[in-house]
């Protein structure tokens, strides 16, 4: 069997504002008109929720973590640099220290970060032992 992944939905409770952190942070390619995301292999298509459907998401915003790997420490923060500035630039007063965490061992650095839905995005880098 040989099939092709199409996007994966994405639901959010202001699309444009998603949109535009996809695009600020991770340098997502984006098309307004048909309200999707791109960058590379990862195609998401953004669904606003009403205050009528708020409960198709519920609270379960974290059941769902994207998670990545990063090649570079430098990656993980060019991604804290670009995050503080959308949220400098698009936040209303949210707690910038609520919304970051990273998290360090002796073998790897992991970063996570919400979204403007409270979606966890994870980035891990682990150096190369032969390094």
């Amino acid at each position: 069997m040989e099939y092709e992944c199409g996007p994966l939905l994405l639901y959010s409770q202001d699309k444009i504002r998603m949109m535009d952190f996809l695009s600020d942070v991770f340098e997502f390619d984006v098309d307004c008109v048909s309200d999707s995301v791109q960058r590379g292999p990862l195609f998401l298509k953004l669904f606003e929720l009403g205050t009528d459907n708020i409960n198709i998401q519920g609270n379960n915003n974290n059941a769902v973590v994207f998670s990545f790997k990063v090649k570079s420490e430098l990656e993980l923060k060019e991604i804290i640099s670009k995050y503080n500035f959308f949220l400098y630039r698009k936040s209303n007063s949210h707690n910038i220290a609520e919304k970051i965490e990273l998290l360090q061992t002796e073998t790897k650095k992991v970063l996570t970060i919400s979204d403007i839905d409270q979606r966890l995005w994870r980035f891990e880098f682990e150096p190369r032992a032969d390094l």
